[in-house]
């Protein structure tokens, strides 16, 4: 049943949006501002530690969940498909930590770390910007942040009629932010020895030589996407468990070698494996050609693939080619980013040309 609903969703015009937590407030406004064009919708209701529904396992910005019961049914009458659409790693931004019970506060232990053992809860604002990181970031490995993120999922489509899951910031801040006790210590229990002491080889150097040091280093690097790869596997199990006809997608970086390598990130691996059902392509700028055209050596099957378009960079005549580009070819079809720039400008609408 559930491969049957998959083939249905992906062999259709795909046409999809992003409707981000500051939007909620519009709640069924939203359907009039998307005037019928879209046919599913990425709702996000959990970003930055916080839920928008009441949640027993975070703290929670809404404590009614009446609204999105609401939306959910209205969605379903207009067979309008919608996405739970959930921050996983990017745990807070540059706002001024609240006190509350978000795990930036209550288990620091649980961010990435850097190759001086230095927790990315130590940077400063300005050290972060420096870095080009949005913010702070949970440890992927870290067994207790994995348990943490599965129960939020888990409760989100046990109390809600989502249509989907669809996991954003699924991903390493950048490759430098790797160094997680966790992590570590899961290499050193397979190759016995400390991927820190790679970086500046020392005494491993005169212990395994440099051929030696550098075939470990290959396989550290190799290493971390694949332990990020076994939790979207582990998440696909449970999920699909509990809801067979679940449709699973990720927002991901739109080149996939730098999706691997700079953010470990090797989302190309999991689509290819059926960990997620689809993927959604953050391709905002203006040039998208190149890395469409890399995404169809990289995948299988290109029409598990939507392409994100930046409306919030181009205009809505440059909107308009890329979505004509985008339905050339063999992608499922496109989704905007984001639903802020259709209800101010509905011209971003006649892309889609019903």
């Amino acid at each position: 049943m559930g491969l049957f609903i998959l083939f249905l969703v992906m062999n259709t015009d795909f046409k999809g949006v992003w409707v981000p937590r500051w939007a909620i407030k519009d709640q069924s406004a939203i359907f009039d501002n998307l005037d019928g064009r879209f046919n599913h919708i990425f709702l996000q209701i959990f970003a930055l530690g916080e839920a928008y529904y009441p949640s027993s396992y975070v703290p929670t910005k809404k404590n009614s969940d009446g609204w999105l019961i609401a939306f959910l049914e209205e969605a379903h009458r207009r067979n309008i498909k919608v996405s739970a659409w959930i921050n996983v790693f990017y745990s807070w931004g540059f706002a001024p930590k609240t006190n509350n019970k978000h795990p930036i506060n209550r288990q620091p232990n649980w961010y990435v770390r850097d190759q001086d053992n230095r927790s990315i809860v130590d940077y400063s604002i300005e050290e972060l910007k420096q870095i080009n990181s949005e913010g702070y970031y949970l440890a992927p490995a870290n067994l207790q942040v994995q348990t943490y993120i599965a129960d939020i999922a888990q409760e989100i489509i046990s109390l809600y009629d989502f249509d989907g899951i669809h996991f954003d910031y699924i991903r390493y801040p950048n490759s430098g932010f790797v160094y997680d006790t966790e992590l570590r210590s899961k290499f050193m229990r397979s190759y016995y020895i400390d991927p820190i002491d790679l970086i500046n080889k020392g005494d491993s150097g005169k212990r395994y030589g440099v051929w030696g040091c550098d075939d470990l280093a290959t396989k550290w690097q190799e290493f971390v996407p694949n332990e990020l790869t076994a939790f979207v596997k582990y998440l696909n199990e449970i999920l699909k468990a509990k809801r067979p006809d679940l449709l699973i997608s990720a927002a991901v970086k739109p080149n996939c070698q730098s999706a691997h390598y700079d953010y470990n990130q090797n989302w190309a691996a999991w689509l290819n494996a059926g960990y997620v059902d689809f993927v959604c392509l953050m391709a905002y700028g203006k040039h998208i050609k190149s890395a469409l055209n890399n995404v169809i050596k990289a995948v299988d099957d290109p029409s598990r693939v939507n392409v994100g378009l930046g409306l919030y960079l181009l205009s809505p005549e440059e909107i308009g080619q890329q979505v004509d580009f985008v339905r050339s070819g063999d992608f499922s079809g496109v989704v905007f980013y984001s639903y802020d720039q259709l209800k101010e400008n509905k011209a971003y609408l006649d892309a889609l040309k019903r």
